[in-house]
């Protein structure tokens, strides 16, 4: 049945299969920490976690990232809560930004890939948290906004 299709579609096919079954994880991962964040933080927390200054919140934004084992295909849903929950969008764009590239599994895995040598890594770190903290910060200034937390009609 399958010796009739091209060589390139099945390649292809097997290729999106395996993408699928490597990431479904990550984003159930991601559902079920987004899912802990609505059920069990309350917005009380977040406003005593997340500091008052707009900068200060990029940066917390930034550093918490190593806390969550997601991809980038998981941290979605979890930002979507946090920023409903309360979190400033320019906190929330800095954690978005860093999450995926700065936790313990992408950094071991980037540590194992460049020939056990931590200078990749740190550098992946640097360079992420330099990124975060640029755009946090031009979001903080430009937009003044409530992000995507939902208004009471």
């Amino acid at each position: 049945m399958f010796s009739r299709l091209p060589d390139s579609f099945l390649q292809m096919n097997t290729i999106f299969i395996s993408i699928l079954i490597e990431a479904l994880p990550f984003v159930l991962i991601g559902v079920f920490i987004a899912s802990f964040i609505q059920m069990y933080i309350s917005e009380k927390l977040i406003a005593r976690v997340i500091p008052k200054n707009r900068f200060l919140a990029v940066v917390v934004g930034s550093v918490i990232g190593v806390f969550f084992p997601s991809c980038e295909c998981g941290i979605v849903p979890i930002v979507r809560n946090l920023l409903q929950k309360g979190v400033p969008l320019h906190a929330g764009i800095a954690f978005m930004l860093t999450a995926p590239i700065i936790n313990p599994v992408v950094l071991f895995s980037t540590y194992v890939a460049f020939g056990s040598n931590w200078e990749i890594p740190i550098l992946r770190v640097i360079g992420s948290l330099v990124v975060a903290l640029i755009v946090g910060n031009l979001i903080a200034f430009f937009y003044k906004g409530e992000g995507l937390k939902r208004k009471n009609c």
